[in-house]
């Protein structure tokens, strides 16, 4: 496969985030599997028994960069399954075979099951990709070739699932039935390779819905969203504060209550303002509301969001355990 350059860091961490913080919430990772998977698929799964679990032990190696959210959840036949989302931000074709990279996490997941004495787990790695170019998969013994006949039965070939929004128009994205805020997340994700496209299509991808359903999920839902993108396109105050105005209440005011958007006001002060609700909050209450909100995020994730330090999160994480 052809390499090319790899994108900005920058943009490959908010890429992680925002991926991180939408499907470590159930409910986007249950609808995702509803409206993007085969019927085949999730029509066997019990999504009674359906929970994000820590992936600690999973360590991307071979050079491809992955964020990655695992849930174990139970089949119709009673078998417990474990479903690997695996996050593709690049906009080139890895070098290197995405089964390789697939296949050390299956093995770290078995692992993990051997050493806490379960079953095997059964796994299936999803890919969800935006790129400009379109994801072809490859099938792994396609990597083996002018073997001797018979031989390809040795190659450890599996299937993943991938959804690849460089063949998704973005029409198809918004008319997706019930897919609550994957809509938002994908139309982002598919135009964040250009500005203009993101301007024009601002109050689509910010729009969250009815206020009756609103809350401080989607709150933290939509200010990770807005703050990929007004970071990677290096946009000025003015201009969010004029893109903001097309949106309605509440997410105009939650445009402003971002950490890092009109930065260091909010930086020196310790607080931020949310302009509807006519209070403060301080750094304080937005890391503990995050922490509590997303329990297996490490220290260093949870500072990159909130924008505050790791040393700052490991001091609120030990007053939380101090108080209980």
């Amino acid at each position: 496969m052809p390499t090319r350059k790899h994108p900005r860091k920058k943009e490959q961490k908010l890429h992680d985030a925002v991926f991180k913080t939408f499907f470590s919430d159930a409910k986007v990772a249950k609808n995702y599997l509803l409206h993007y998977t085969p019927e085949g698929i999730h029509r066997y799964i019990d999504f009674s028994v359906f929970r994000k679990i820590d992936t600690a032990f999973v360590s991307g190696r071979f050079g491809i960069s992955f964020s990655d959210v695992l849930y174990e959840t139970r089949l119709t036949t009673g078998q417990i399954a474990r479903l690997l989302f695996l996050f593709e931000h690049k906009s080139y074709v890895p070098s290197l075979p995405v089964h390789l990279q697939l296949l050390d996490y299956l093995l770290q997941i078995w692992e993990d099951d051997i050493k806490n004495k379960r079953p095997l787990s059964f796994i299936i790695p999803i890919v969800v990709y935006h790129g400009k170019k379109e994801w072809e998969q490859i099938p792994f013994s396609d990597f083996f070739r002018g073997l001797p006949e018979g031989w390809q039965a040795f190659v450890p070939n599996f299937h993943y699932l991938v959804t690849d929004l460089s063949r998704m128009p973005p029409g198809a994205i918004i008319d997706r039935p019930k897919s609550e805020f994957l809509r938002n997340l994908f139309l982002a994700l598919k135009i964040s390779h250009d500005k203009e496209l993101s301007v024009d299509n601002w109050k689509k991808v910010l729009n969250f819905g009815s206020p009756s359903h609103q809350d401080d999920r989607d709150r933290i839902l939509f200010q990770t969203l807005t703050l990929c993108i007004v970071t990677i396109f290096d946009m000025p105050a003015t201009e969010i504060k004029a893109l903001s105005k097309e949106l309605p209440e509440p997410e105009n005011s939650w445009v402003d209550a971002i950490p890092e958007i009109f930065g260091q006001k909010w930086k020196k002060q310790g607080l931020r303002e949310g302009r509807a609700e006519g209070r403060t909050e301080t750094i304080r209450d937005f890391t503990l509301k995050t922490i509590q909100k997303f329990p297996n995020w490490t220290d260093a994730e949870v500072a990159d969001f909130v924008g505050t330090s790791e040393e700052y999160v490991q001091h609120v994480r030990q007053e939380l355990v101090d108080e209980k």
